[in-house]
């Protein structure tokens, strides 16, 4: 979840918790060092905490981070794996969109980097990156770049790094600010006891402190999880001697040991816990106290015995309450051990879970983007439950859900089984709306896993008969494709769905899909086939009478005609698509049609008409706020200028969108003006001018280590020492 912190008049957009920091005690000298490495102006990068599991790496990384957020007025992002998976690239950007409301899933995956880069550079913002045990090597050496490249900038960014043992490549440039943490002192570990310890034991553990020091090592976690079995045992001596029995790591209690036995004899003591607890195992990310209520209790017992029962749970250090989200979170440590060693739910528990977090995949679809960020909490059992669908599907037909759905399943059909069983049915019904519903969240935040969550509903699809859906599914499969680059095999599993829908007569799917593959052809660079998709498109939409939907048509096909330099036909279309959408007031494609209007106008060298478009366009975007909209008029408006030779005109727009582009960050979009200004000051005859944006735009190229513009920036600086 994003919040602010506010203070001073200064807000600061953040995700960090403050439930890991109750009653924090000790590491001053740990947060002394967090701190100077942290404010450090000159410092390098990225820092990081390793150490054994339990020792407070996650909280002593909040406390840093909240005893420096005023360092960071660009944001504090504290990212984590999603589901059962391990930490992924994608993680980062996902919560970076949530956080800061970027765009960063909407970009092809091989431009994440650059965009997390992009998101660091210049700025004064904290990325927390918590446990990347399981990332492949190419996202270990994307995190090494994007570290080498914020120490280089000499930047106020910096990236923490939270794992039992940091990746020797990370390390290497971590240098010297890594600090491997331990357990607290005897002297912390008093004070830790006095904050800490339930009431009703206080004093027997403040009495054998020293003891109960030396067992477990000073670990905040098995200080806290042997302080709540204090509560069943009651004698120190008791549970010393059974403490005595169990393996040791490093001279003290083994977390995974004492993690098992916390929990069994919890368990053995509260008949609920036990349950509750297996299956909190399936709730990634945490549940909310609503889901708490509604799912995982539901059938455990009345409303009273729940409180007792979760209070229980957070009085022995197995569960964390966040008061500020509403949301009940398993001790990692916990559910690594409970995933390992609990009891098979089976089937019901997990179809119950994933029919229950389908009405959050649908809220996706229900509320604007700007508020998903109100969902994104849940997005780890929405995954979950995918995953969970996904191997039903597999384990119906045995066989991986992709390759089921690359057969022509519209011609060939699926292998023949039985599917008359009640719950067969009820999960193939589950999995298809599952699907359907990612199929909206994908368009616009591509998640890892979808071609197979999207191939495993238009199997269920196809079984059920719904013939609709299937073809939807797969155009939706077409569609990832294409963001992934593969963009010759998105046309196969697009024109699959095309077919199926050209059979029913869908004119609107119809229509979707024709747009798809005039978009897939238009950058293959085939212009024609392009076109000919666009105007079908066209042609299915003005008979559903969507004026909406035309005016995008209309859009569609004017762009195209602009690709093949076709100028009056696309100004002819582009003012169509105008008309319609003043008629219906709507602001962003009003804005569009004024633009590509302009686009089209100036082809012609029709430079005061296209001057006209591009003003229109720029008032439209300003009321809308819409930023990347004004920066690409402010481009746009110094083209025509420097076309018309009027370059002091364009100097002015160049320096407008060079100052709007340092607002936003947008460092590439201020690199490519940069090069616009270096050309304004060479018909200007101002060589040292044009010397100085080269130089700039080289400097930012480099630093994205993008080589081809690097080299074009060189041969713009040679060409500017040849005048010399």
């Amino acid at each position: 979840m994003s919040t602010r912190h506010a203070s001073a008049g200064i807000s600061i957009a953040h995700n960090l918790g403050v439930y890991r920091l109750n009653s924090f005690t000790g590491r001053a000298g740990e947060l002394l060092q967090l701190r100077s490495w942290l404010t450090d102006d000159g410092g390098q990068a990225a820092l990081a905490i390793s150490g054994n599991q339990g020792n407070g790496k996650s909280t002593l990384a909040t406390a840093a981070a909240w005893n420096a957020i005023h360092s960071f007025a660009d944001g504090v992002i504290w990212v984590g794996a999603a589901g059962n998976d391990s930490f992924r690239l994608y993680d980062i950007v996902r919560t970076l969109d949530t956080v800061l409301g970027t765009t960063l899933t909407r970009v092809s995956q091989d431009r994440w980097g650059i965009g997390i880069l992009e998101q660091l550079y210049r700025r004064r913002r904290l990325l927390i990156l918590d446990e990347l045990s399981g990332a492949r090597n190419d996202e270990i050496r994307t995190l090494v770049d994007i570290i080498g490249h914020l120490h280089e900038s000499g930047g106020r960014s910096r990236i923490l790094l939270i794992d039992r043992d940091i990746d020797p490549e990370i390390l290497a440039l971590v240098g010297e600010r890594h600090l491997l943490l331990g357990g607290l002192s005897l002297a912390e570990t008093v004070e830790f006891v006095r904050r800490r310890a339930p009431v009703d034991v206080r004093d027997t553990a403040l009495r054998h402190v020293e003891e109960l020091h030396a067992r477990t090592g000073g670990r905040p976690l098995s200080l806290r999880l042997v302080l709540g079995l204090l509560l069943e045992y009651g004698a120190w001596g008791e549970l010393n001697s059974a403490l005595g029995e169990l393996p040791l790591h490093n001279n003290a209690l083994s977390m995974p040991e004492a993690t098992a036995f916390a929990v069994e004899n919890f368990a053995a003591f509260w008949p609920q816990a036990g349950p509750l607890l297996d299956r909190l195992v399936s709730a990634a990310g945490g549940a909310s106290f609503t889901a708490l209520r509604e799912l995982f209790w539901s059938d455990l017992g009345e409303q009273e015995e729940f409180q007792e029962t979760v209070q229980a749970l957070i009085q022995r250090a197995l569960v964390e309450e966040n008061n500020f989200t509403q949301r009940l979170l398993v001790q990692p440590v916990v559910r690594r051990y409970l995933a390992q060693g609990a009891v098979m739910l089976g089937e019901e528990w997990n179809r119950s879970h994933a029919a229950y977090y389908l009405r959050y995949i649908r809220r996706y679809q229900q509320i604007p983007l700007q508020r998903w960020h109100e969902i994104d909490p849940e997005w780890g059992n929405i995954h979950l439950g995918a995953d969970w669908l996904s191997n039903r599907i597999e384990r119906i037909w045995n066989k991986s859900a992709q390759s089921l759905v690359r057969e022509p399943l519209e011609v060939e059909g699926l292998p023949e089984i039985v599917l008359d069983s009640a719950e067969v049915q009820s999960d193939l019904v589950l999995m298809r709306e599952y699907a359907l519903a990612l199929a909206h969240y994908a368009f616009w935040r591509h998640p890892p896993g979808i071609q197979r969550w999207l191939s495993a509903g238009a199997v269920a699809a196809f079984a059920l008969g719904d013939i609709r859906d299937f073809g939807w599914l797969l155009t939706n499969i077409g569609r990832q494709l294409f963001f992934t680059g593969q963009v010759e095999a998105a046309i196969e599993w697009l024109e699959r769905g095309l077919r199926i829908f050209d059979q029913k007569d869908l004119l609107m799917e119809m229509a979707y899909v024709h747009t798809d593959l005039g978009t897939t052809f238009r950058v293959l660079d085939e212009p024609r086939p392009a076109l000919d998709h666009f105007w079908l498109a066209f042609e299915a939409v003005a008979q559903l009478g969507d004026q909406r939907s035309l005016a995008t048509a209309y859009i569609n096909l004017g762009s195209a005609y602009f690709s093949m330099n076709n100028y009056e036909k696309a100004v002819e279309q582009q003012r169509k698509a105008l008309r319609i959408a003043l008629r219906l007031n709507n602001a962003q494609l009003t804005a569009s049609a004024h633009n590509n209007m302009g686009l089209a106008l100036e082809g012609m060298e029709r430079y005061t008409d296209a001057h006209r478009a591009y003003q229109n366009a720029l008032a439209v975007f300003r009321q809308m706020s819409d930023e990347a909209g004004i920066s690409t008029c402010y481009n746009n408006l110094g083209s025509v200028a420097y076309a018309r030779q009027e370059f002091d005109e364009a100097l002015q727009w160049y320096e407008k969108d060079l100052e709007l582009s340092d607002r936003r960050g947008a460092w590439m979009d201020k690199a490519a003006t940069l090069h616009n200004l270096g050309h304004v000051a060479l018909e200007q005859k101002k060589s040292d001018q044009a010397r100085s944006y080269f130089q700039r735009s080289r400097d930012l190229y480099a630093a994205f280590q993008l080589s081809d513009y690097v080299k074009e920036e060189d041969d713009m600086l040679d060409y500017v020492a040849s005048l010399e």
